[in-house]
């Protein structure tokens, strides 16, 4: 598994949580750590105007020192539409990302899913893992986007529990991954 996701990675480095306005509640977040600063893009169904990837640049550009994103949702999909369009020197503070389920989305943001897809075919230019479960209807293109984006692929069932919400969504996600394994096993 990737080291984005190692506790001592997450302590000693500055984390910012990035989500969009009008999320539902998180199911994933790193380990409680003093270094973590919350981002909510400013994003709607006309992602265009750009408020969104301004406020990415400034929110960069403030920190100090080599930051780690960490996202779920349909936020993963924007910092991987800002990586991929934005100059070198805006990107150069970011020492990684952590991207939780990324076409996991509310009903209601289903237009923003079609706004921010498809997104550019090109490599993030930093470090990056894609966490989400096997047995998730899209599995097939989560796998792709790693792919195309250069990610390391961790499946939720190992992902470390300090990284899961409080919410009950995640044991559900873990669960169906493991049965799903299980299965699979069975099956060979």
């Amino acid at each position: 598994m990737t080291d984005l996701l190692n506790v001592d990675a997450i302590h000693t480095r500055p984390i910012m949580i990035v989500a969009l306005a009008g999320d539902g509640p998180r199911h994933w977040s790193p380990p409680p750590a003093g270094n973590a600063r919350p981002l909510t893009l400013d994003i709607d169904a006309n992602p265009h105007r750009g408020l969104w990837a301004l406020q990415l640049d400034d929110a960069v550009q403030a920190a100090t020192e080599p930051t780690l994103l960490v996202a779920e949702g349909l936020a993963c999909l924007a910092i991987a539409r800002w990586a991929q369009l934005s100059p070198r020197r805006y990107v150069e503070n970011i020492a990684g990302a952590c991207l939780f389920a990324p076409l996991a989305f509310a009903s209601h943001q289903a237009p923003l899913l079609r706004n921010l897809q498809p997104s550019p075919s090109v490599r993030l230019p930093f470090p990056s893992a894609v966490i989400d479960t096997r047995a998730s209807l899209s599995i097939a293109r989560v796998l792709e986007l790693a792919d195309i984006w250069g990610s390391d692929f961790a499946d939720a069932d190992a992902v470390p529990a300090g990284w899961r919400g409080g919410d009950s969504a995640p044991a559900a996600l873990v669960a169906a991954a493991q049965v799903a394994g299980k299965r699979q096993r069975s099956a060979a």
